[in-house]
């Protein structure tokens, strides 16, 4: 008899601590995915070590069109990689890297922001920084969030770009352009920030430049921010910035949305897409808004992916095709409970298609989730379309213990799948970018090398499926 109580007792000591295991697992869950823009990059330091170890063997998992690209002129942690972008032509590249998460956090007016931006451009295959980093000009305080390069985005030709800096002005947040002329860039204007809809509400919402698109002539802009709930367009002319009517703030919202984590836009500017990666408990959604006449509307209802498996965050990440008649939201979130991962505790991700149709859009096929995926790779991070809409690249930026990488998928007939094998891991791979016509990727690894970040390129030859690098690697150069 008391040999079985001891036995009982053994039994519940051991349900017990297993039970406690649980806990502290999901507890460690919860962390990472509650709150995806402090939680998702923070850390830098302990995820950097850990892609630096497996560093040496994952680089050949596909080989990369020259070296990784490193900005010079870098202080410290800066990043680089959170934010890439190509011109349609894809010699022309633009890699933000913003610092560590609150690195402007009490910054002085008189000093400059931590973030930066730095362009490249590529001839013969081989990339040389193009002139100095790109820093904006303010007179404000810094404040929480990241610095300039959050986010990053280029005209086709290449010679416009814009950078978000949400940290600026004590987190009100800030978007600057730069244009180029004669392989020089300066930067043309002020900084652009964001009116409210009305007067009575507060005119400078929070954390404008968490996102940042442009038209394919570069005049028009679009900026979202994190806190805001909202997303605001630019125009240009004469060189002259002015913004575009309202904020742009999607109906049919369920509790905070955070409306404005993500934005994109068609060629000619008149399409555009704001993704709020929290709506509806975290289900996440997207709103298409459409320009005529200068005047913008919602058009039909908000976007969301069916199959989708517990709090997927789909709009984290949004891409349009140039025609804007396709449409790729990321959900990172996506499956939390995938039974890939050491107890079921980490998030698969995915990323869904829609095509527009007389005005209507409608969800082309399944989720896309790609296979070959290590352990949580939260799938969707990032996204990117080619301009007829027939490539797409998704980031997963936790794949194999947060080495991140990408995968690219191509559709024929309606009917998308999965192109070769999943690209480089890139050190979390919290960005990628597309050129025009698919054939050129850029995968952003923002906690390589211990948070100082590089990215890298990937070519596919004709008629290939896969994306290889030259024959024999060239080098990149930074002048």
């Amino acid at each position: 008899m008391i040999g079985r109580i001891l036995l009982t007792l053994a039994a519940l000591a051991f349900s017990g601590f297993v039970f406690l295991v649980l806990i502290g697992l999901w507890g460690r869950y919860e962390q990472e995915t509650e709150a995806p823009q402090a939680g998702f990059f923070s850390d830098q330091h302990a995820r950097a070590a850990a892609a630096a170890e497996r560093e040496v063997g994952q680089m050949q998992l596909a080989p990369q069109q020259g070296p990784k690209l490193v900005g010079t002129g870098a202080v410290g942690s800066t990043n680089q990689g959170m934010s890439v972008a190509l011109s349609a032509d894809g010699n022309t590249a633009i890699m933000g890297g913003p610092g560590p998460n609150n690195a402007d956090r009490d910054r002085s007016p008189f000093v400059g922001p931590v973030g930066a931006a730095w362009v490249f451009t590529r001839s013969g295959g081989i990339w040389t920084q193009q002139g100095n980093k790109l820093v904006g000009t303010t007179k404000e305080y810094g404040g929480g969030l990241w610095s300039q390069g959050a986010s990053v985005a280029l005209s086709g030709d290449g010679n416009t770009a814009i950078v978000g800096g949400p940290s600026d002005n004590r987190t009100t947040g800030a978007a600057w352009v730069f244009t180029r002329s004669s392989g020089g860039w300066i930067q043309q204007g002020n900084k652009l920030v964001g009116t409210g809809a009305s007067a009575s509400e507060p005119p400078l919402p929070l954390g404008q430049g968490m996102s940042v698109a442009l038209s394919a002539d570069g005049n028009t802009a679009i900026v979202g921010g994190w806190r805001a709930e909202a997303a605001w367009v630019f125009t240009r002319s004469g060189g002259v910035w002015t913004q575009q009517g309202k904020k742009l703030v999607g109906a049919g919202a369920v509790g905070s949305a955070r409306q404005g984590m993500s934005v994109a836009l068609s060629a000619d500017g008149n399409t555009a897409i704001v993704g709020g990666w929290s709506d509806n408990s975290k289900t996440g959604a997207a709103w298409v808004f459409t320009r005529k006449g200068g005047v913008w509307i919602q058009q039909g209802n908000k976007l969301v992916g069916v199959g989708a498996v517990g709090g997927a965050r789909q709009g984290m990440s949004v891409a349009l095709s140039a025609d804007g008649n396709t449409a790729i939201v990321g959900g990172p979130g996506d499956n939390p409970w995938d039974q890939s991962v050491p107890f079921g505790l980490g998030a698969a991700g995915a990323a869904w298609v829609f095509t527009r149709s007389g005005g209507v859009w409608t969800q082309q096929g399944n989720k896309l989730v790609g296979v070959g995926a290590v352990g949580s790779a939260r799938q969707g991070m990032s996204v990117a379309l080619s301009a007829d809409g027939n490539t797409a690249v998704v980031g997963g930026w936790s794949d194999n213990s947060r080495a991140g990488t990408a995968w690219v998928f191509s559709r024929s007939g309606g009917v998308w799948t999965q192109q070769g094998n999943k690209l480089i891991e890139g050190s979390a791979a919290p960005s990628v970018a597309l050129s025009a016509d698919g054939s050129i990727v850029m995968v952003g690894g923002s906690n390589y090398n211990w948070g100082a970040g590089a990215a890298w390129v990937f070519t596919r030859s004709e008629g290939r499926l896969d994306y290889q690098g030259p024959p024999t690697p060239s080098t990149s150069r930074n002048d």
